[in-house]
Parts: C-alpha cells; structure tokens; sequence
C-alpha cells in the first residue's frame, strides 16, 4: 500500500481536496442566492405545508443532496490528510514540506463579501480567493467595516465609472500606517424610493415607498454620479442573472434587501421609481 506521506499522494489529495471545496461552495452560493433564497436547510413548503411555487424543488434537493456527499467526501479526505500529516510530521523540516501542510490544513467556511457581494474562501496563505485582488486581502478582513470602507474608496477611485466631478476621497493609507482608529463604516444616503409597482421584482422583494438607499450593490453616496452609476448596476446584474444586494433605511432602521432586476410584465428592469434623495 501506497504511504499517505508520498509528495505524489499528498498532491492527489490536496487536489481532491480543493475540488470538492469549490463545488461546495459554487452549490452553496447558488442555494443562497435569488430573491428569496432556499438555502442549504430552509423548509421546500410554505406555510400551509405546499411545494413552494417561487423555486425549483427538484433542483434544490438534488443540490442538497450533492452537498451532502460533497461534505461527506470532503471529511473522508481530510481524516487522510490529517494521518498523512501525524505521519510524516518528524521528517517535515523544510520549508516545501511546511508550505504544503499549510496548503492541506483545514479551512474556515466561506464569507459572504459585502463589497463585491460574492462569497470567498480564504487561501492557504492566509489570503482570499474568489474576487479579484484577492491575493492583496487577509480572509480575516473580509466584513471588517473600516477594511471596506477603505476597498469602497479605492473601487472609487480606480473605478472607470467614476465621474470627474466625483466627491474625491481621502488617499489610502500605506502599508506601514497605523490601521484606523475607529471600525464605523461611514455611509450616507444618496437616493429614495420614490413609488413601487404591484408585482415587480422591486415588490417581490420587499422594498417599499419611502425606503432611503445606502448602498445599491458597489454604488454609494460618493460615486453614484447623479444615479447613472444606479441604472449601470441594475443592467449589469440583469445581463449577468445575478441579484442586487440593497441597503435601505427604513424607520430609523438599517435593512439588506436582495434585488433581483429582470424582465417583467411591466416597465424596466425594477418596477420602481428611484429619485435623489433629500434630507
């Protein structure tokens, strides 16, 4: 039998390893997208115990079920990983032999990234992957507000969107700075809902007359250029199939709203009238 401590061997697992890690996490972010999401574990009946009408049940349990076997899977090879590590830990001095222990430890689960509004898996090093300039973050600053404040002013400021006349930012801080002293994620309102058909993807999802925006996916208050940067992401998410997500303060509360544009029986991507808003 074939020791588990072979680089051959080591390899075969790490790459078993990692493709059942990206096809977890590809079911997992198809699970929890859409305007009202099934997830991995929510009821596939409604309240009065019927199929739900609003998602596709076959699709759903058969996701379900692969996450299932793809976590089993997952266990089984890394109870080998682990018994290759124990083995041939009093060999493994150099440093390719801890890099690549590194590679094969285990991983925390996947975060949802506010800025890009995609999920993300931290790297063996310690950095993220699945977003572009992953390799320039630390997993553990994925969600850190004053981290995305700081991401937002930069998407800013290298955005090709950005208007001319844009509110400038303050310049980002260098390597060797001191981190920020305070975590408050600063936002400001930039535009209102100002009326939402009956039956429109707006409606669907629960926004509401009098909704004030923070956020509308990567557009805020400093780069949404009189609010073409509004219509820019709306049809980029309806060429891409992919929702929104939406910041509203509604009586004096924050609340995260998932917006799906698509056609509908009626006029725009939206059904709603979005207006600059005014204090």
């Amino acid at each position: 039998m074939a020791s588990f401590t072979s680089p051959g061997n080591l390899k075969e697992l790490d790459s078993l390893r990692k493709g059942y890690e990206e096809e977890a996490l590809a079911i997992t972010s198809e699970l929890n997208s859409g305007d009202n999401p099934p997830g991995v574990s929510s009821p596939l009946v409604d309240s009065e115990g019927f199929p739900r009408g609003d998602i596709d049940i076959y699709r759903v349990r058969s996701l379900r079920q692969r996450l299932a076997i793809i976590q089993t899977d997952h266990r089984g090879v890394m109870k080998k990983i682990e018994a290759a590590l124990l083995t041939g830990s009093s060999g493994a001095q150099d440093e390719q032999d801890s890099e690549l222990r590194k590679r094969l430890a285990s991983k925390p689960r996947p975060k949802y990234d506010n800025v890009t509004g995609k999920w993300v898996v931290r790297n063996w090093d310690g950095s993220v992957s699945g977003i572009d300039g992953g390799d320039n973050l630390r997993f553990e600053d994925i969600g850190n507000e004053a981290v995305d404040r700081l991401r937002l002013a930069e998407l800013t400021v290298t955005s090709p969107t950005a208007a001319p006349n844009a509110t400038p930012t303050a310049p980002l801080p260098s390597a060797n700075a001191n981190p920020p002293s305070s975590s408050i994620l600063v936002v400001e309102p930039f535009a209102k809902i100002d009326e939402v058909s009956p039956h429109s993807p707006a409606s669907e999802c629960g926004l509401i007359p009098g909704d004030v925006i923070l956020k509308f996916g990567a557009v805020h208050f400093q780069n949404h250029m009189q609010l073409r940067a509004v219509a820019e992401e709306v049809k980029g998410a309806a060429d891409n199939r992919r929702p929104v997500v939406v910041d509203v303060l509604r009586d004096g509360s924050q609340t995260r709203i998932s917006l799906r544009p698509r056609a509908w029986a009626g006029r725009g991507l939206l059904g709603c009238h979005i207006v600059p808003y005014s204090s």
